[in-house]
């Protein structure tokens, strides 16, 4: 199991590595229940993601396969990703600037360099592509 969790729509889901995940194509299994009610699974190739139009569900994969830090051991993702829907799409790294802002705003300076942290390992992502 990579990840277990939800967020505060109702979504709720685990991640782990499908049978024919390969070193050059890491795929990942999302299977869960959406913030409906209803049981879902879904089929993650990490290399297809892109932060910049993702779907909660598809970050938190990213996330698990890169082992990206985790803030209070909880979650990378800006506080805003605990809103999202199963197929909600947005651009995470626009999510993160603000979320950056918004910490610098409130003197969170560690906070907000941990955001920026995480940041970077996602554009590190997109970069490698």
């Amino acid at each position: 199991m990579l990840w277990t969790g939800g967020n505060g729509t109702g979504l709720s889901y685990y991640l782990k590595y499908a049978e024919d995940s390969t070193e050059d194509d890491p795929t990942i299994i999302a299977k869960g229940v959406d913030e409906n009610g209803n049981e879902f699974e879904k089929t993650i190739h990490i290399n297809e993601i892109n932060p910049k139009s993702a779907t909660v569900v598809e970050m938190r994969a990213l996330e698990a396969h890169m082992g990206v830090k985790k803030l209070g051991g909880f979650t990378s993702l800006p506080m805003e990703a605990g809103a999202m829907g199963l197929n909600d799409r947005t651009d995470f790294m626009d999510m993160f600037q603000k979320q950056i802002g918004d910490m610098k705003l409130l003197l969170q300076k560690k906070t907000a360099a941990y955001y920026q942290y995480s940041m970077q390992a996602y554009w590190d992502f997109m970069n490698k592509k």
